[in-house]
């Protein structure tokens, strides 16, 4: 049976609307399940995260920007992160920007997008399984 794209919409709205309003984890559980960590890799590079992040100690692709504006992913500013944080910052990039983000915009002289993520909205873009596979990929970063 074939579902439909406005179908995978509404329950990908429903599945993050759940991850902005549910209740802090119980006992460590993540609303997001576990996916496969080689296919969120290869998300990882598909979708272009790398061009603004590195991974890491993972070997990805050469990215464009220079390395200053590089968000960093698998440190320990990112150390607690459940797959829900992940999924969380992905589908609503304005929930937190990253302040090594905002201190290098300071630094170009752009105040006003040092509040605002540069992130694009992935919404439109990834599936409820790719969000899942993603998110398990960056939580199991080191």
């Amino acid at each position: 049976m074939e579902t439909s794209r406005p179908a995978l919409t509404i329950c990908a709205v429903l599945f993050i609307s759940s991850l902005t309003f549910a209740e802090p984890a119980q006992n460590g559980k993540n609303i997001v399940p576990e996916g496969r960590i080689p296919a969120g890799k290869t998300l990882f590079v598909e979708k272009g995260c790398y061009q603004c992040h590195s991974a890491g100690d993972i070997s990805l692709p050469k990215a464009a920007l220079d390395q200053k504006l590089i968000i960093k992913l698998g440190t320990r500013r990112h150390a607690g992160w459940s797959q829900d944080d992940f999924a969380k910052a992905i589908m609503n990039a304005n929930h937190t920007v990253n302040p090594d983000y905002e201190k290098a915009m300071m630094i170009l002289g752009d105040h006003f997008k040092a509040v605002n993520s540069p992130m694009p909205g992935f919404n439109d873009i990834l599936t409820l399984s790719d969000l899942i596979h993603l998110t398990t990929f960056l939580h199991s970063l080191k």
